[in-house]
């Protein structure tokens, strides 16, 4: 969506409309706004724009300058795998937005159901492995904070468990770092351990399954899994236009959550855009 590096860019600031903003808002999300790229420069733009210019070491003024625009056009992709759209999605679906995860997702908390403690970008501890762990946050958090967690690793959460853990804040751009650098290159792979090579698939299609075992992981036996399995098999059998509505089918299994059901249909609704 970016446009050529090559091509003179507008000077560009709040209330500015249209394509190039559009395309800024893509190049400010490979460096974690999570924006939706609606062309609208408003107050969430400007902010990214802000913060983009604070990492650069740029004058922080706002406005995307020359020298902001160069910088951006500068900055790699997120993933070689899956495209900055759908990396933004899976992280928007696991931090609620960059104003909700200051608010509420920057200090260890406790999604639910089966969950652990858990942090950063959707990082639960209960299903991560020690050594993981070690080597994801070292360096990242302080000493005393990988001790507070280490506890936490393999279990269940619970109110409780946060609740002691409240005084923790994991700054945004720290998780996002661990997210891109670590976690999510670990959901490919796990991703093409059910779902074999996602190179033969459209990129937005790939997206959509790194979603989907980013969120539930790789188990594919049992009722509950039965959808997950089928994907696989229609996959396996090119019968790619089928994939959609198997994703639409999971909502079955979450009669009480509205937010798992929702991101089940935008998952189906990104796999259908990979396919068109």
């Amino acid at each position: 969506m970016a446009l050529p590096a090559t091509e003179p860019h507008n000077q560009l600031e709040r209330g500015a409309k249209g394509a190039e903003v559009e395309a800024l808002q893509a190049l400010l999300n490979r460096v974690g706004a999570l924006l939706s790229t609606d062309g609208d420069f408003g107050g969430g733009t400007e902010g990214a724009v802000r913060e983009a210019q604070m990492l650069a070491g740029l004058p922080v003024n706002g406005v995307a300058d020359a020298a902001t625009w160069e910088w951006l056009e500068n900055q790699p992709e997120p993933s070689d795998v899956i495209p900055t759209e759908a990396v933004t999605f899976i992280v928007r679906e696991e931090v609620g937005g960059r104003k909700f995860y200051d608010q509420h997702v920057a200090m260890p908390h406790f999604p639910g159901e089966a969950s652990g403690v858990t942090i950063g970008v959707g990082y639960d501890l209960r299903f991560q492995e020690p050594q993981d762990f070690e080597a994801d946050w070292a360096g990242i958090l302080t000493p005393a904070q990988m001790d507070a967690l280490r506890p936490h690793l393999g279990k269940k959460g619970s109110a409780a468990a946060v609740a002691a853990l409240s005084d923790m804040r994991i700054p945004f751009h720290a998780a996002w770092k661990v997210f891109v650098k670590r976690a999510l290159p670990r959901g490919i792979d796990q991703t093409e351990s059910c779902y074999g090579d996602l190179a033969s698939l459209p990129p937005l299609c790939r997206g959509a399954l790194v979603s989907l075992v980013y969120n539930r992981g790789t188990k594919l036996s049992g009722d509950s899994r039965s959808e997950m399995k089928a994907i696989r098999d229609h996959i396996a059998a090119g019968e790619l236009d089928k994939v959609a509505a198997e994703f639409e089918s999971m909502k079955r299994l979450w009669p009480g959550s509205e937010g798992l059901r929702k991101r089940r249909d935008k998952e189906a609704a990104m796999w259908r855009e990979g396919l068109a």
